[in-house]
């Protein structure tokens, strides 16, 4: 029986150095049963710029996974397409496992604008928040939510984007494999 699961979302557009970060210190502290990396089909909350289709931000996520040595990829926002939200996606997930404690993994970023998500109030009574410092030292979270303070680590999607636009080395911004599969397919070039 799986009895605690931990929900990682993101356009993970590529995924980062940063992400392993934020993942390692929550499965270290959780150490949960399972832990789900879920790619968003698009976010509501997000601009779509530098949109990059759904197999190659998978591959990156697997070639991901490996070099961790834990977690499993979860595709059911990229399988139902459109808008991704959340409480959709946990209600689902929910349902395949009513005894299992849930805990959906977010950044400051996300934190500041709970109030604009899709169903909050009814989500929050499903899942258990995981709040992760993003470019601030710590977090303070309401009662019902963990905070998690990991080493500052201010690398984003869009600085690799850009790097790799302007022809800049991204070694050790990205796991290896991921920067070997962006050079081989020619991603975020143009």
């Amino acid at each position: 029986m799986t009895n605690s699961i931990v929900i990682y979302g993101g356009q993970f557009n590529p995924i980062h150095t940063a992400h392993l970060l934020v993942a390692s210190e929550v499965n270290n502290l959780l150490t949960p049963d399972k832990f789900y990396f879920m790619p968003s089909h698009m976010s509501p909350l997000k601009t779509h710029e530098d949109y990059l289709d759904a197999r190659y931000r998978v591959k990156m996520i697997e070639n991901s996974i490996k070099e961790l040595g834990f977690g499993e990829l979860c595709l059911d926002e990229i399988e139902r397409e459109g808008q991704s939200y959340t409480y959709d996606t946990i209600t689902r997930i929910v349902n395949k496992n009513p005894n299992s404690k849930i805990y959906v993994v977010i950044g400051t970023d996300q934190y500041d604008q709970l109030d604009k998500w899709y169903k909050i109030d009814e989500l929050m009574q499903y899942i258990t928040f995981v709040i992760v410092n993003r470019y601030k030292e710590t977090q303070e979270v309401e009662d019902n939510m963990i905070a998690i303070n990991i080493p500052r680590m201010d690398i984003s999607s869009t600085m690799i984007r850009e790097r790799v636009k302007n022809k800049q080395s991204i070694q050790i911004l990205v796991p290896q494999s991921v920067e070997q599969y962006i050079r081989e397919e020619r991603l975020y070039e143009n």
